[in-house]
């Protein structure tokens, strides 16, 4: 059954780090029910909340956890639901504890006079640990509990699966709105270099001066340089593709992809601060917004 399961976690497939999944199973003690809730979260962070006979299956919920999460926080509900005729627990009486009291109300009867103190036998039993609560094996429903864990954490799994199926669609189409949009941008930079000639040209017609032929083509080059956009196209174009390559990955992709995005934001941004025309202005508002869309949804992928 677990090296089933192994295999069914290692689909080649985007998770969500965001789910909700349940499931119940029955025994001759009575009913277990499991709640799974995961959001997204920097690390695999697992909080378990379960009946106390249960405590001794904790380590092993988190390992099982841990061969199939790598990433978000875990919130696990075990509720235990007994048969009106099931006995798990094993009463006794605190015998030293016992002694203890009657020779105390010995005592207290030889100081008092005329007061009658003697216990009875409710008073004794509701004194604090006088009754001690032994758990039975628990053994059969520690596994019991793994079983349901393991159902509950597939179901999880598809659960997350399927969310990461729409995440990695909407990644996709903020990617191909990053794609066109560097596109034009890198379809206009030779109209980008000329227009910045064509308006240090005009300015200098405008102001109506004689200018040396060789000192204006050393300006011109200077002022091509700082709005010369090519690497940041250039590696915008690298980043992209290796977000298409990291999202069909076979592992946990979330952190390379966040680390992927704020490469693409810094491109966009310099982009922006390289702007000579309307269009660069234009199309860097528009990577950004684009990025920052898929940036949120990064967030949510393990």
């Amino acid at each position: 059954m677990y090296n089933a399961f192994f295999i069914f976690s290692k689909i080649i497939m985007l998770k969500s780090m965001t789910a909700f999944a349940n499931g119940d199973i029955q025994t001759e003690f009575g009913r277990f029910t499991c709640e799974m809730r995961s959001v997204n979260q920097r690390f695999l962070d697992i909080t378990i909340r379960q009946p106390d006979f249960l405590r001794k299956s904790e380590g092993d919920i988190r390992k099982l956890l841990s061969k199939h999460l790598s990433r978000g926080k875990v919130e696990i509900f075990i509720k235990y639901y007994p048969n009106p005729n099931a006995d798990i627990n094993e009463l006794s009486i605190n015998i030293p504890m016992l002694e203890q009291l009657l020779q105390c109300n010995s005592e207290i009867n030889k100081k008092v006079e005329g007061v009658k103190t003697d216990f009875n036998t409710m008073d004794i039993l509701k004194w604090p640990q006088l009754v001690i609560q032994t758990p039975k094996d628990t053994s059969e429903l520690e596994q019991t509990t793994l079983d349901l864990i393991l159902k509950v954490t597939k179901k999880l799994l598809n659960a997350r699966i399927r969310e990461g199926e729409s995440l990695k669609t909407v990644l996709l189409e903020k990617l191909t709105t990053i794609i066109e949009t560097n596109d034009l941008v890198e379809k206009h930079i030779p109209e980008i270099q000329k227009g910045l000639k064509d308006r240090l040209l005009a300015k200098l017609e405008e102001i109506d001066v004689d200018h040396n032929e060789d000192r204006f083509e050393q300006e011109l080059a200077m002022l091509l340089q700082k709005a010369d956009i090519i690497e940041e196209t250039d590696r915008l174009n690298t980043h992209i593709t290796e977000v298409q390559r990291v999202i069909e990955l076979d592992e946990p992709v979330g952190r390379r992809l966040d680390f992927l995005i704020q490469e693409l934001h810094r491109e966009a941004n310099t982009i922006g601060s390289k702007s000579a025309t309307i269009l660069t202005s234009q199309s860097s508002i528009n990577l950004k917004v684009a990025i920052e869309q898929m940036r949120e949804q990064v967030q949510n992928i393990e």
